[in-house]
């Protein structure tokens, strides 16, 4: 059974990771054993509710007393890349939440020492699980790239979620520890989904705007282009809506998916449609549910010692296209892609 530490004890991780590796078809595989959590208030809080695990404040403390074969890194953007670099000193397989570094230079630096790595390393890039994606991306295969197509997601939020009380409620919104804004928060997951799904993009035009949460240093709306040899990408993010809704549709010549929110996607294929029964991306029931199929697949990756060159240079990929859209916006200018 493998045994694993989770890095950073706030919401997602109590949430989301903690409960998806006692789903049942993990918590015969894997056993977390322990965290590691610097903050004392996080620390005690952590240790009344799972009193099964045992808390350190550090990476060296926990490799000083305990034999780990792996660790989940939770905690904010900003010490996602001395975390992986840590957990590649003591040899362990490295899970680790979005976005995978803060910025594009930490990205390159990383990317690099993970690179000739001999131990699995997967981003929490989940939403390629989701069955409404899976319809999309089954739709784009069956036109065998022949076909040109227009994919829009829109993504709206009344504002951006709070992170646990004992930290910082409010590091979203903090450029030093998020990264930026919603673009980062919840557009990097709509940037590998479109890159999985259409392949390398040609170039990207993106907008941020400031709209509705002016106490907000940062974002809270985005539009992004993207352009593709076959295909056009538009994202467009706020949390300056009045509900939480997200939508989507795929458009082509030949047919067409649409998501409105619901537990449907409508399908039209030369005039013919169907209805595709699919779960709400809206419901935090079905987020939690991506964890587990994610984790499954970085299990089965430990255990046949796959290499990880795809994941890691998809985590990469995700952030060198963030930081062109935040390029984009801050020139605006069209970035080309075509020479990286």
């Amino acid at each position: 059974m493998l045994k694993g530490a989770i890095i950073g004890f706030g919401k997602i991780a109590q949430n989301s990771h903690i409960q998806a590796y006692q789903n049942d078809e993990i918590k015969n595989a894997v056993v977390i054993t322990s965290v590691v959590e610097p903050l004392e208030a996080n620390k005690e809080e952590g240790k009344k509710n799972h009193p099964e695990l045992n808390f350190y404040s550090s990476m060296d403390e926990l490799f000083a007393k305990e034999k780990i074969d792996f660790i989940d890194i939770t905690a904010p953007p900003k010490f996602h890349s001395q975390l992986i670099q840590e957990g590649i000193k003591q040899g362990v397989h490295i899970l680790c939440e979005k976005p995978f570094t803060l910025n594009l230079e930490e990205a390159e630096t990383t990317y690099l020492l993970l690179k000739d790595y001999d131990k699995v390393f997967m981003p929490c890039h989940q939403y390629r699980y989701s069955p409404i994606w899976q319809n999309f991306k089954s739709f784009l295969n069956n036109n065998n790239g022949e076909v040109k197509s227009i994919l829009q997601f829109n993504i709206f939020r009344l504002q951006a979620d709070p992170g646990g009380t004992n930290f910082n409620p409010a590091w979203r919104t903090d450029k030093n520890v998020s990264g930026g804004g919603i673009l980062v928060d919840s557009g990097i997951h709509y940037l590998y989904l479109s890159q999985w799904l259409l392949g390398k993009p040609k170039s990207v035009t993106a907008k941020v705007y400031n709209l509705n949460h002016s106490e907000y240093p940062v974002e809270d709306t985005a539009i992004v282009m993207l352009e593709f040899e076959k295909a056009v990408a538009e994202i467009t993010l706020t949390w300056g809506a009045d509900k939480r809704v997200n939508n989507a549709r795929l458009v082509s010549s030949t047919g067409s998916l649409n998501y409105e929110g619901k537990t449907h996607l409508l399908k039209n294929i030369n005039g013919m449609e169907e209805i595709i029964h699919v779960p709400d991306a809206s419901d935090k029931a079905h987020y939690f549910s991506l964890y587990i199929s994610l984790i499954k697949e970085f299990i089965s990756k430990v255990n046949n010692n796959q290499k990880s060159g795809d994941s890691i240079k998809e985590a990469f990929d995700s952030i060198n296209l963030l930081n062109k859209c935040y390029l984009s916006a801050e020139t605006g200018k069209t970035i080309l892609l075509n020479d990286e």
